[in-house]
Parts: C-alpha cells; structure tokens; sequence
C-alpha cells in the first residue's frame, strides 16, 4: 500500500471524527503547522523516521511537544500514530489531510505565476475568474516569475492555464508556419 493510500485511511478517519467534534479546521491548522515544523527541522524529521526510537518515547516527546499548543483530537491523532508505528507518515499524512479538507469543502489550490508583481485587486480578478472556470472556491499562491514576460500560467486541478505572452507568441508563430493569418 502507497503512502497515499495509507495516508488517506488514517485522514478519512480523522476527518469525520473532526467534523463530529466541530475540530476540522483547527486540526487542519494544527497538521499544517506540524507538518512546517518537520520540513524545517532536520532533528524532528529525524526522530519521527527512526525506527530505533520506541513508540512510547516518541509518544512522550509528542505529548511534551504538543500538549496545550494543539487541538486535543489533534494530540490523540500524534499519539496514535505512534503506538500504531505510523508516525514516520506524518508528513504524508498532514499533506493529505490538507487535501481532503480542501475536496470536502469544495476548495481547489491554485499556483498562479505572473511576469510582475500585481496588485490586490489583480489578484482578487484572476481568482475570481479562475472561480468561474472551475466552479469551486479557489486559494491561490501567487508568485512572479519575469521568464513569462507577460500574462499568467496558472496551475489548476492538474490542469495548466497558460496565458503568458510567451505562450501567445508560439501560437502565433505555429499559425504563421503553418500558412494561417486568421483567428
């Protein structure tokens, strides 16, 4: 079984249990911010994928860690994936959960590059018509990136939206080689 796949087992679980409780959203900040932790310290990435460490000891550095700072079910969750063995998935299991709070409650993540940066109000237009495109609410990250000269590449549900000038002048330029000038 993929990490994916178990990933997703454990979430399924947890996320009805955080909808029961009302939790779903703190929980959800909860694993994010663990899961920033872990991509920002090697020590902690170490530990959890040690295999040598006891579950017990990594149950009681979770607790010391955590307990007060997280959600309850959040700190219950840590501790059962330890006694389970599972800790060493708890990146991979913080990424999905992200993923499947998005897809429960109709949000899609979208990574929109521009040639320069753009105001606020850009911003609000280009999610709003990336909103209209997809029919779901829409969190984009936005960054600039000066090799598209113009316009925007979105990435989108796997999908890519490519209306950059870059893009626009190789349309172009297929349309002139293939000896059509019309729209």
């Amino acid at each position: 079984m993929t990490n994916r796949k178990v990933a997703r087992k454990y979430n399924l679980a947890l996320y009805f249990t955080a909808e029961e409780t009302k939790s779903t959203n703190r929980v959800k900040q909860d694993l994010e911010d663990i899961k920033r932790s872990i991509a920002n310290s090697k020590e902690l990435s170490n530990f959890i994928l040690t295999p040598v460490i006891s579950a017990e000891k990594k149950t009681n550095v979770f607790q010391a860690m955590f307990s007060g700072k997280v959600d309850k079910l959040t700190l219950k969750f840590l501790e059962y994936l330890c006694e389970k063995n599972r800790i060493n998935l708890l990146y991979d299991i913080a990424d999905d959960f992200q993923m499947l709070v998005n897809e429960k409650q109709g949000i899609v993540l979208a990574k929109v590059k521009t040639a320069v940066d753009i105001t606020d109000s850009e911003k609000k237009a280009l999610v709003d018509k990336l909103k209209l495109y997809t029919g779901k609410e829409i969190k984009a990250t936005f960054t600039v990136d000066p090799a598209i000269k113009g316009g925007f590449i979105a990435s989108v549900d796997d999908k890519i939206i490519d209306a950059s000038i870059i893009r626009q002048l190789e349309l172009l330029k297929e349309r002139f080689s293939m000896g059509s000038f019309n729209n």
